[in-house]
């Protein structure tokens, strides 16, 4: 482990031959790779969609489109709004970093960038759940769970959580809705999955721009658990 300087056109295979390759205790499959050249167009992306809810809230309010229009109704979207401004992504890419997938194809061994950092944890025993639960917390993996066992190990959903978007963020960074019924679930959750229940985006409706509110709530929720991850490790 340590930094390392690398030269023009070198891959990420390079710099792990260099740092020795992986552990016996290794879990390439958790890898969290950054990149401030993501964190830096995802953070253009939050203040964008900062920028057009003001847009659309000058909007409504200058047209009067919605009736009993007060501070008290704004406050949601005011305090979005701020969440966006102030929030720093961390740049995670989705990527292989397998030893032997990196050796045999050439498409997954990328090149490395000044400023990278690449993080191979241990392999973990755990499924964290972050977002609108009553106690987010990590817990130990159980083979024959689902992510509604998760869920109720960790208090259940409080009053704010949207339970038809809950999606599963896997080890490697991938992210995947849940599909689910009142009893079971399809996902099959591996060792060091996150479980993110977002944000219900019904106080909004009122402004008539939920599709809007949607995707934002979810990016902001996985951000938070791409931090999470990375702080827990």
């Amino acid at each position: 482990p340590g930094d390392y300087f690398i030269q023009r056109g070198e891959t990420i295979l390079d710099v792990l031959k260099r740092a020795g390759g992986y552990t016996d205790q290794s879990y390439p499959e958790g890898a969290v790779y950054l990149r401030k050249e993501v964190a830096r167009m995802q953070k253009m992306a939050f203040e964008r969609s900062a920028d057009e809810l003001e847009n659309t809230i000058i909007e409504i309010i200058t047209k009067g489109t919605v009736s009993n229009f007060n501070e008290f109704t704004l406050t949601p979207i005011s305090t979005l709004i701020r969440k966006l401004r102030s929030a720093e992504p961390p740049g995670r890419m989705v990527v292989d970093v397998d030893y032997l997938n990196l050796k045999t194809n050439v498409s997954n061994n990328f090149l490395a960038q000044g400023g990278d950092s690449l993080y191979i944890p241990k392999r973990p025993n755990s499924i964290s759940i972050v977002g609108e639960v009553l106690n987010s917390s990590t817990l130990t993996f159980q083979p024959s769970f689902n992510v509604n066992n998760y869920i109720s190990y960790a208090g259940g959903l409080n009053s704010s959580a949207d339970k038809t978007r809950i999606f599963v963020i896997y080890p490697d960074g991938r992210s995947e809705l849940t599909k689910s019924t009142l009893f079971s679930s399809s996902n099959t959750l591996i060792p060091g999955s996150t479980i993110v229940v977002p944000r219900d985006s019904r106080p909004f409706d009122a402004f008539q721009i939920t599709s809007i509110i949607t995707p934002i709530l979810a990016d902001l929720a996985t951000s938070a658990a791409a931090i999470a991850a990375i702080s827990k490790d």
